[in-house]
């Protein structure tokens, strides 16, 4: 693989969430030439599946609690229900309300080359862009930035296909509130969105195989959480396998058993959502072809202390990189990579 004489950018993004945001801003602000290629949604999963629907649904979610309990205050709000059909519309005006700080329009405003497609590692230096038309476009650049994010995992129970599921990015199209939801998955995502649907007037149930709710946590703050929920009426089974799916006529059925017993448990719901985790999205870009080396365990692209992969030029942030999938987490790492991509021949940080 030659290195090109003459590069068509300084750096290229691969993926518009918000590290590939942040690197592509700190870039512009650098005087770089930088082209920002996204496949899907600009703002990827804080803006449009992640923190800021779910920040929203959990504030309507709040107000219903506090509502039910305005008596205790002396104030009289009546039994109070949520409208949710109306809830989920103001969650999809918070979205548009902040869809313009992320929008192809204000990061060409920048300075940033936005191009819409399928990106792929064609080479160490360049990049092969596959538009919606099918129009192929190479880009050569000195340096990428790969911010591909994550995707929910969806665990191979069998069954799942038949009941159908929900994920944390396709349950912001619930139209209805179901009368029974079920939580695969005790993480944060299962606990918080347990708390918001609960909250709002379903009955939740939450199932996980591990002994107890958020088990990257102190167990004080698990703790704290567990009871917070079932305080809001969410059932919790701990220490729980998931053996299968059945359909029980309109409804589908998990059957469990519990991990130090072989009986077992059947539980009815109306909606299923699977929360049991994020996959790194490392797959049909060209990281196998170029080497790159992808931990076996956690999937994630294995970075040095400046954000380096094992192609010293091309530099991963993010979900896809770990170790912490948060969106803070991206945009730090975002900044740094950006300057050692673009400045670190003077200047390198870690």
């Amino acid at each position: 693989m030659t290195r090109p004489r003459r590069f068509d950018a300084n750096l290229v993004v691969i993926g518009a969430g918000t590290g590939g945001l942040v690197s592509a801003y700190v870039a512009a602000t650098l005087k770089a030439k930088v082209v920002l290629v996204e496949s899907d949604r600009m703002g990827g999963d804080c803006l449009n599946t992640g923190c800021v629907p779910s920040k929203t649904l959990l504030r309507s979610a709040r107000l219903m609690m506090e509502i039910r309990h305005a008596a205790s205050f002396g104030i009289d709000c009546g039994a109070g229900s949520a409208d949710f059909a109306a809830v989920m519309a103001r969650v999809r005006r918070a979205i548009a309300t902040i869809e313009p700080h992320d929008s192809a329009a204000r990061f060409r405003g920048l300075g940033v080359e936005v191009v819409q497609g399928r990106a792929r590692l064609a080479s160490p230096w360049s990049v092969a862009v596959t538009t919606d038309g099918g129009a192929v476009r190479t880009i050569t650049t000195r340096s990428v930035v790969i911010a591909t994010g994550a995707a929910p995992t969806v665990p191979r129970i069998p069954g799942l296909d038949q009941v159908g599921y929900l994920t944390s990015e396709t349950i912001w199209d619930l139209a209805t509130l179901p009368k029974r939801l079920l939580v695969l998955g005790g993480g944060p995502i299962g606990c918080e969105l347990a708390q918001a649907f609960a909250r709002l007037g379903a009955q939740v149930t939450v199932v996980d195989s591990a002994p107890h709710l958020l088990t990257r946590e102190d167990p004080e703050v698990a703790a704290a959480v567990a009871a917070g929920l079932r305080a809001d009426g969410v059932v919790l089974l701990t220490g729980r396998q998931a053996l299968r799916c059945e359909r029980a006529g309109e409804a589908g059925r998990l059957v469990v058993a519990a991990t130090d017993s072989e009986g077992e448990t059947a539980i009815e719901f109306d909606r299923l959502l699977c929360a049991v985790g994020r996959t790194p999205r490392v797959e049909d870009y060209g990281l196998e072809e170029l080497g790159i080396r992808v931990n076996a365990k956690t999937r994630m692209i294995e970075t040095d202390a400046y954000l380096r992969t094992s192609r010293p030029h091309i530099y991963a942030v993010g979900d896809v990189a770990g170790p912490y999938q948060f969106t803070h987490t991206a945009a730090e790492q975002a900044a740094t990579a950006t300057m050692n991509a673009v400045v670190g021949e003077f200047k390198r940080s870690r």
